[in-house]
C-alpha cells in the first residue's frame, strides 16, 4: 500500500471571462511525496460538510473536514487523477456568478456537484493510502442580525 500523500498544498486561480458573471476556476493540488512509479494520485471533492455540528452556537465556525474523519464513498466525487511522479494535478471549469455581492450562486466542481472539502490519496495495485486533506473547507453559523443572502 502506498504512503499517504505529504507536503500537500491546494491553490485556486479565478479568471474573469467577461461581463463580471462568468469565471474560469482552476484548482491545483500539489504533493511532495509519494513520487513513485506505478502510483496514482486521486483527488476527491467531499460533498458534505461532515465536521459541522448539528446545532452550532451563533457566530461559530470551523472546518468541514478534520483528520480521522471517516470518508465513505457516498460523500466523495472524483475530481482529478495524475501519476504520483507528476507531483501536481489541476482541473478547470466555469462558474456563473451573481447572487449577493458577486459571490458564486453555488460552489461546485466540474460535474456541477457542490463540494465542501478536497482530499487525495495514493493508489497502487496493492491498495490505497489513507486520505490527506488538501482543503478542509469551512462552515459558519450566522449570529442573530447577520445579513446572509
Amino acid at each position: 500500500m502506498p504512503p499517504k500523500p505529504t507536503g500537500v498544498k491546494f491553490d485556486v486561480q479565478v479568471k474573469e471571462l467577461g461581463g463580471g458573471e462568468r469565471y474560469e476556476n482552476t484548482h491545483t493540488v500539489t504533493w511532495r511525496a509519494p513520487r513513485s512509479e506505478g502510483v496514482e494520485i486521486r483527488v476527491y471533492g467531499v460533498t458534505e460538510c461532515i465536521a459541522e455540528p448539528a446545532h452550532p452556537r451563533p457566530d461559530a465556525h470551523g472546518p468541514c473536514l478534520v483528520v480521522h474523519t471517516p470518508l465513505p464513498a457516498s460523500v466523495r466525487r472524483l475530481l482529478a487523477t495524475a501519476p504520483a511522479s507528476d507531483g501536481v494535478v489541476s482541473w478547470t471549469w466555469t462558474d456563473e456568478y451573481g447572487g449577493c455581492d458577486g459571490f458564486p450562486v453555488a460552489a461546485h466542481g466540474p460535474d456541477g456537484t457542490s463540494y465542501f472539502a478536497v482530499v487525495l490519496a495514493a493508489y497502487s495495485a496493492s491498495g490505497h493510502s489513507i486520505f490527506a486533506i488538501a482543503e478542509p473547507g469551512g462552515w459558519w453559523e450566522p449570529a442573530p442580525g447577520d445579513v446572509v443572502c
